[in-house]
């Protein structure tokens, strides 16, 4: 696995989502390496959830920190025969065409979104994510779309077919947290009595819109935008000074492990005003959760939540009009949009689980490899190695 910044998972969807395919194919009888960033001072365990963990250098600042990590990890696994490499998105499969110099690996790219499309890169920077675009859908041996939307555009643009493997989820039993480290204490925030959004603070997540449509909402409801910077620093001072005219608004940085589950499970809501997604984990958590969602009508969301109605609630992209009234909706009756959204929840769980996304994979993983695809699992079946 190439292209995660780290496991245990800490920083985002991909993390998340390697992970969570990696430990599955462990428990299926398959041996898994993640390439990890080496990082000075901070732990560096040899295996996690039974996925073998290797650490390479990454250097260069923010446009050269992901190349030079998968560019370490693809010259490793020519040191050591991988049936599947891996790639988890664009970006990483700039190193590629170095995997292909072992001919009996096969190589897959996981097509996580457009990150060339995405603002917080320079001009030049986006034209080296174009690159490893055409190097996603020409190099590898496979590629899987987490969206029929990005499935779409790689047929149109690229004339590449993939397959369609949507990201995961599972429902989680609750997690200990003490109460110093209880992000609702911390932050004043009472259980119900708060929506939530929770991702990296990046210019198309239109979290800026989010915070100027929510000055419509008449409501003594809560907003906690729960995430970080990613090379975004000037777009999060802006939010701060937008959030600063509105008490009801609190921006807590990041939060992971037990104190992000108690923000998930804690909220009355969970709110997405995306311009630009893959297929984001975080709607398909607070989903799990049992929250009800208002979401952009965007392609990727859609194909979650389906058309608007109470407990999933969709509006108009960009359009803060239509985001107010349908987050005004929604904070109007949330005891009634937590009830609706049990269907939403129920369907998702069945259809996103993280059981049929591993099914799917290593179904194509053994259809590169020319093997035929049996439900034998562990010991059983022929021993796949990942890297």
């Amino acid at each position: 696995m190439i292209g995660q910044k780290g496991l245990p998972a800490r920083y985002g969807g991909v993390e998340k989502a390697v992970e969570e395919l990696s430990a599955r194919l462990v428990q299926r009888g398959h041996h898994v390496t993640a390439f990890n960033r080496r990082e000075d001072g901070r732990p560096q365990p040899a295996e996690h959830r039974g996925i073998e963990l290797k650490y390479v250098p990454a250097f260069g600042g923010k446009h050269m920190l992901n190349m030079t990590q998968s560019i370490g990890g693809t010259v490793s696994t020519l040191l050591k025969h991988y049936d599947i490499v891996h790639y988890h998105a664009l970006g990483p499969c700039l190193a590629s065409p170095i995997a292909r110099l072992r001919p009996s690996s096969r190589l897959v790219v996981t097509i996580q979104g457009r990150d060339d499309q995405r603002a917080k890169w320079s001009r030049p920077a986006q034209l080296v994510l174009s690159t490893a675009a055409w190097m996603s859908a020409n190099v590898p041996h496979g590629g899987i779309a987490v969206s029929q939307q990005l499935q779409r555009e790689f047929r149109d643009q690229f004339g590449k077919e993939t397959v369609y493997i949507p990201n995961g989820v599972a429902v989680v039993p609750e997690q200990a947290i003490s109460p110093e480290d209880d992000p609702l204490i911390r932050f004043g925030l009472e259980p119900g009595r708060y929506l939530v959004n929770i991702g990296r603070l990046v210019p198309e997540k239109a979290i800026d819109q989010l915070l100027r449509a929510w000055s419509k909402v008449d409501t003594d409801v809560r907003l906690a935008i729960v995430g970080g910077s990613s090379h975004t620093d000037d777009f999060v001072d802006r939010l701060h000074r937008l959030a600063a005219q509105d008490e009801r608004i609190v921006l807590t940085g990041p939060v992971y492990g037990p104190g992000q589950d108690r923000l998930f499970r804690s909220a009355a809501g969970y709110v997405m005003p995306s311009l630009l997604e893959g297929l984001p984990l975080a709607l398909l958590e607070a989903i799990s959760y049992g929250l009800p969602v208002t979401v952009s009508d965007i392609p990727p969301h859609l194909e979650v939540v389906g058309s608007s109605d109470p407990g999933q609630r969709v509006f108009k992209a960009g359009d803060l009009d239509d985001m107010a009234k349908q987050l005004q909706l929604m904070v109007d009756d949330l005891p009634g949009e937590r009830d609706a959204a049990q269907l939403l929840h129920n369907r998702v769980v069945d259809e996103f689980s993280w059981e049929r996304v591993t099914d799917k994979t290593e179904e194509y993983y053994e259809s590169l490899l020319g093997r035929r695809h049996s439900p034998l699992r562990s010991s059983e079946k022929q021993l796949t190695r990942v890297g």
